[in-house]
């Protein structure tokens, strides 16, 4: 068991957010575990047959269960888009990284080439194909706890992550392979939801700010379809999108690049959810940010996606 002690100024810091590499590793680890819910199944019966020489050289340094190498899981990089995180690997090399790889061969340790190769080809085949569905499923789950927040409080955010986190204040009790305590001491702590990591992690790197990724439950069971997307459904599907992003703050710049749209559409987006009252946009100087309102809040939690039948 791990003790995250609060002071009282740490829950004035406690955020959620999206990790999208930090999702990519669990989900090696996913990939190779027993039966954990339809959604996980049907995910692995499909892209097991794709993925086994392409990624190999991964499946050598992450194993099925347990500590990930503490490279792959930096505090900095969990935000990182994968590709990102590929190039810094190969920008790394050797020095610093391979001194914690072990089963893989000399080229390997050399250059991490071959690793950050073998990270690419994993996401494109795995990941990539998934990702309208988890970012649905996570924002949703970042909606959910911020209007738990708005309306009971930190407390109640934090005594419902799962079954294997426990709030008693001042502590949360993580059910981890690690086992000590930390002490957040000021620095917050940082809290991402996660479709494929089976287990709650932890990481603490000094001076950095503490990450704890917890699994989503209950897991979804099946791939969530625009038709089967209350809020695609009530908006349509790229407004649903923004609605979506907006969770974590954007620009009009950071929505046309993440959602892969023209600025002119997110900005039109982005004002039709300003009329209706769900979004709010903020000047601070020449930046300006759009974010949700409380209203736009309670939307998102209210029409979370529904576990759906798995087709035959």
């Amino acid at each position: 068991m791990l003790r995250l002690v609060f002071e009282p100024a740490d829950r004035g810091r406690v955020i959620f957010d999206i990790a999208w590499h930090a999702e990519t590793i669990g989900s090696v680890q996913a990939l190779r575990q027993p039966v954990s819910g339809p959604f996980l199944d049907r995910w692995r019966q499909t892209v097991r047959p794709r993925v086994r020489g392409a990624a190999a050289a991964l499946f050598d340094v992450i194993p099925a269960e347990g500590l990930v190498p503490d490279f792959l899981t930096p505090e900095g990089y969990s935000g990182w888009s994968t590709d990102r995180f590929a190039d810094a690997l190969r920008a790394t090399g050797a020095a610093t990284a391979c001194g914690e790889l072990r089963g893989i061969d000399d080229a390997h340790r050399r250059t991490l080439v071959g690793l950050a190769d073998a990270l690419e080809a994993y996401h494109r085949i795995c990941i990539a194909p998934t990702v309208t569905t988890v970012d649905a499923l996570l924002r949703a789950e970042l909606a959910h706890r911020a209007s738990l927040i708005l309306t009971d409080g930190v407390d109640a955010a934090l005594a419902t992550l799962g079954p294997d986190i426990h709030w008693t204040p001042p502590v949360l009790e993580v059910r981890s392979p690690a086992e000590g305590e930390v002490r957040l001491g000021g620095r917050g702590l940082r809290l991402v939801p996660s479709v494929f990591w089976s287990r709650p992690g932890v990481i603490a790197e000094a001076g950095g700010w503490p990450t704890l990724t917890y699994p989503v439950h209950p897991a979804p069971a099946s791939w969530v379809e625009p038709r089967e997307d209350p809020l695609a459904a009530l908006v349509g599907p790229t407004r649903a999108r923004v609605l979506r992003a907006l969770i974590t703050g954007r620009s009009t710049t950071e929505l046309a690049r993440d959602l892969r749209i023209s600025a002119a559409s997110a900005s039109g987006h982005v004002t039709a959810l300003r009329a209706a009252g769900l979004a709010a946009t903020r000047r601070a100087g020449r930046a300006v940010r759009h974010t949700l309102t409380p209203l736009g809040l309670q939307v998102l939690a209210s029409t979370r996606p529904r576990a759906g039948r798995t087709k035959a």
